[in-house]
Formats: structure tokens, sequence, C-alpha cells
């Protein structure tokens, strides 16, 4: 029992210094979480870095507790890693470098850095088909923002083949929380046959029973 109490100790450190971050409480944040940091703990290296980034603007000195972690396999620290190197913010930008950290969070099935990769693909690359795993992978956890793109892309103006069934799949999934989805559906649906509705609506429904 002797032995847990370090480690509760750790916890409510950590979540004492996370409390204070998002209540934008930079200074005690940072004082919670430094020492914990120092003992080489990846979450609390990650949260000093996002202090020191997010709140304290010295993205130079997040780098290293980002890198820190993130070689250790900190999947949020990869993501906060690869952003830097995206932005340039910290270090010299580098999109190669981001799109490897971006991969290494993803592979952990990190939202964030999915879409980051996907929208790589579209945006930069102009290269949907690449995009489309990666949005689909955060489709299936429920992202909004990855069910909607694949709506659009699905509506078949990016080079992408047109499915009426996928696009209205999709935007149906992220209509709840992205209005342009709900209006973009609500479009698609007036020139569905009651057909291709119908068997829409059915692959809604596998949907929500296999998700």
């Amino acid at each position: 029992m002797l032995a847990l109490i370090p480690a509760l100790a750790v916890a409510a450190g950590f979540e004492d210094a996370m409390l204070a971050f998002e209540n934008r409480n930079y200074p005690a944040a940072l004082s919670l979480v430094e020492p914990l940091a120092k003992t080489g703990d990846p979450a609390a290296m990650t949260l000093l870095g996002r202090i020191l980034d997010e709140g304290m603007h010295q993205p130079s000195k997040a780098f290293i507790w980002y890198r820190q972690a993130a070689v250790k396999g900190y999947a949020e620290a990869q993501l906060q890693l690869a952003e830097l190197y995206d932005a340039g913010e910290g270090v010299p930008q580098d999109i190669e470098t981001a799109v490897l950290w971006y991969e290494k969070a993803a592979e952990k099935d990190n939202e964030e850095a999915l879409i980051a990769l996907a929208q790589h693909y579209t945006a930069d690359l102009n290269h949907q088909k690449s995009a489309v795993p990666y949005y689909e992978r955060a489709a299936g956890m429920g992202n909004a923002t990855a069910q909607y793109q694949l709506g659009l892309i699905y509506l078949g103006d990016n080079g992408i083949a047109r499915d009426d069934v996928k696009a209205w799949l999709y935007l149906s999934l992220a209509a709840d929380r992205i209005p342009e989805a709900a209006q973009a559906r609500d479009v698609l649906e007036i020139n569905l046959g009651e057909g291709t509705l119908s068997f829409a609506r059915k692959a809604l429904a596998d949907w929500e029973k296999s998700h």
C-alpha cells in the first residue's frame, strides 16, 4: 500500500498542473509539472511543453520537452512536435520531418495526427486518394471533421469517383456537429432517388451498429 503513495502523489500533481493549465494559470502549472517532467514522465514532459508553447509562447523551449517525450513514443508529444516543424515555430520549418512525426502519432491512432496527414495530402500535395485512408481511420473513431471531409470527397469533385451513398453516409455522421455537413447532406438528398437513399440509410444503420 505504501508503494502506491508516490504514484498517487505524482498523479495528483499532474492533475493539478493540468487544471492550472486549462485555467490559464501558467506559472502555477509550470511549477507543478516541471518536477514531474524532470523525472522523465512523458505525459508531464508534454504538458510542460504545452505550457511553454501555448501559454508562455516559448516554442523553442517547448521543443526540447516535446522531443524527449516523442522519442519515448508518446503520441501527444509526437503530434505537438510535428506541429512545431509544420509551422516552423521554435525550429526551422521542415514539412518532411513534420510528416514523419505525424505518422508516428497516427500509428497510435492519434486523431489529430490522422487529420493532419490527410490535410497534408489534400492541401499540400493535392492527392486526395492518399488522404482517404487517414480520414477513414479518424472517421471510424467518430471524428466529425474526418467524416465531413470524406462526405465532400465522395461528392466527386476532388479526383475521386463520385459515390452518393458514401457521401450521404459521411455527411450524415457529421451533420449533428458540423452545420455545413447537414446542409450538404440535405442538398444531396434532394437529388437522390428513393432506391439510392434507402440504400444509404441502410449503410448508416450498419455503420452505427458496427461503431
